[in-house]
This record gives structure tokens, C-alpha cells and sequence, in this order.
């Protein structure tokens, strides 16, 4: 059987779905405005519905374990656990002048990465993950984005928490709990832009893990700022991913922070907010025709 929505027919869908969005945005802001109201009424109505998607996500991860959804915690905790004995013991990296130390400096960029990578690349597939949720039956499809940003969320939202209290002590929790919220809040307009584009351009969900490794390397986590190339420095200003990390970093250790670092993601955040939502409002109705 043919679908209508495949190859170039599925990006010029989506290509048509996104002039829409861009034409009707300016001229229904308040209307939307009082939709993401709705948006408010619509979780609260299928919270339970929510919760058990939440729940079976985690057990579909670790079904067959013997210790079931303690790996859920154990998987990002054995990862700083590596990453610390490779830079501390075997590597034995210092940066001269670095509050903390590298090791910490490192960490401490590397577990929210974890968190926002993982949700975008699982924003990606969401909506194939679940088709057969929704392909024969009236769902309500606006749910399942919710569940990757939910589960990871969690999961790498308890472990930025940690982290932060093992290399930064108490006196760090306050800025940990800020940074877990405002990247989760961030995050959320993406995780419906992702889950679109990913139903509708499959290439992409081949090429987000080599998009999201780059955008990593030009992202000062494996480095500090200082070390980037200067003839290329406007890229860390343009890049909204280096923003947060000095934010991250501001908020846990107390490092220097600057208003173009928070006006950045926040600008993007407002641009991708009311669209994400009209697109996936607007893609609904093609969604089961698309797979």
C-alpha cells in the first residue's frame, strides 16, 4: 500500500503546515495565548493517562532486569562515574585558575547535555515510538511528546541534582533546582517541533545523533570558552547551547554571566513556542496517514 505522505510528498506537507503556522502566528497571538491556557485544562483533564505513559515508558526500558527501574538511575549515574575516572584518575586533567577544578567543570556541563540530548533525540521518534497508540484509535495525540521530556527529564533531572551536591555542596541545590526547571520549561516547545519533523523527515532521526555530537564540540563542555578558536567566537554567541551552559555553570558555581546569555535561548524559546504548537495541531490530522 502507498500512503499519501512519503519521501518529498511528507517534507512538502510539512513545508506547507509551517508557512501556515508562520502566516496565522502574528495575526492570532492573543488566540493562542488563551490556547496555552487550554493546554493547562487538557494536561489536567488526562493526568492519569499521562502518569501511565510515564510508567510504561520506564517499563519498557528495563523490562527483563532484575533490577528493573533502579537502572533508570543507575544508567546516568555509571555514566558520571566513567567520566570522572577517565578525566580525574587516568587523564589527571587541571585547568590552572578554574573554580573547581576541570573534572567539575565538566560534569557539571556534561549531565544537563545528557538530559537535552536525550530528550531531543527521543522527541525525534516519539510519535513512531506510540503509533500503535494512536494509528486505530481517537487518542490524544498532544500527550506524547510529553513522555520522553517527562522520563529523561526525571532521570537526568535527579542526576544534574546530585552531581551538583557531590561537587558544589549544599549551597548549590537552590541553583541545581532552577536549572533542572528552566531547562525542562526550555525544552518543552522543541519536543513538539522534534516530534513533527521527525515523523515527517525520517532522515532526521538517522542524522540527530551526528548533529547533536557537533553541536556538542562547539559547545564549551568539553572545554572552557576560553579555549575556542577566536576567529570562530561569534559562534558562542550565536550558539543558544553555549548560552546555557554559562548559565549552568552560573547558577551551581557561581561563575560570570551576562545578559546576552540568557536573552538568547530565551529569544529562541519564544520564537519556537506558539508555533511548535500550532504545527503539531496542524500535522494531527496527517499523523496516521504519515505512517
Amino acid at each position: 500500500m502507498v500512503y499519501p505522505y512519503s519521501g518529498m510528498a511528507a517534507l512538502n506537507a510539512l513545508m506547507n503546515m509551517t508557512r501556515a503556522c508562520a502566516i496565522e502566528f502574528p495575526m492570532n497571538f492573543f488566540s493562542k495565548a488563551a490556547r496555552l491556557i487550554n493546554m493547562a485544562s487538557f494536561l489536567r483533564t488526562h493526568r492519569q493517562l499521562l502518569l501511565l505513559l510515564f510508567r510504561r515508558d520506564i517499563e519498557a526500558r528495563t523490562s527483563g532486569t532484575v533490577l528493573g527501574g533502579l537502572w533508570m538511575l543507575l544508567q546516568p549515574a555509571l555514566q558520571v562515574a566513567a567520566l570522572w575516572f577517565l578525566l580525574d584518575v587516568v587523564l589527571n586533567i587541571r585547568f590552572p585558575g578554574l573554580d573547581g577544578g576541570f573534572v567539575a567543570y565538566f560534569l557539571l556541563g556534561m549531565v544537563p547535555w545528557l538530559m537535552l540530548n536525550e530528550i531531543m533525540q527521543r522527541s525525534l521518534t516519539v510519535m513512531t515510538d506510540y503509533a500503535s497508540l494512536y494509528q486505530r484509535a481517537n487518542f490524544p495525540m498532544p500527550l506524547l511528546p510529553l513522555v520522553p521530556w517527562m522520563v529523561s527529564g526525571a532521570i537526568y533531572g535527579a542526576t544534574i541534582i546530585v552531581v551538583a551536591l557531590l561537587l558544589a555542596g549544599w549551597q548549590a541545590l537552590p541553583g541545581a533546582l532552577i536549572l533542572v526547571a528552566g531547562l525542562l520549561v526550555w525544552l518543552l516547545p522543541f519536543c513538539y517541533l522534534l516530534a513533527v519533523i521527525g515523523l515527517f523527515v525520517r532522515d532526521l532521526q538517522q542524522l540527530a545523533p551526528f548533529i547533536l555530537t557537533m553541536f556538542m564540540y562547539m559547545t564549551p563542555i568539553l572545554y572552557v570558552p576560553q579555549a575556542f578558536p577566536k576567529e570562530f567566537a561569534w559562534w558562542l554567541d550565536v550558539n543558544p547551547f553555549a548560552h546555557l551552559m554559562v548559565l549552568d555553570h552560573a547558577l551551581i558555581q557561581g561563575h560570570d554571566w551576562t545578559w546576552l546569555n540568557l536573552s538568547v535561548p530565551v529569544l529562541l524559546w519564544l520564537l519556537a513556542l506558539l508555533p511548535a504548537r500550532r504545527l503539531f495541531l496542524k500535522a494531527a490530522p496527517h499523523m496516521r496517514e504519515a505512517l
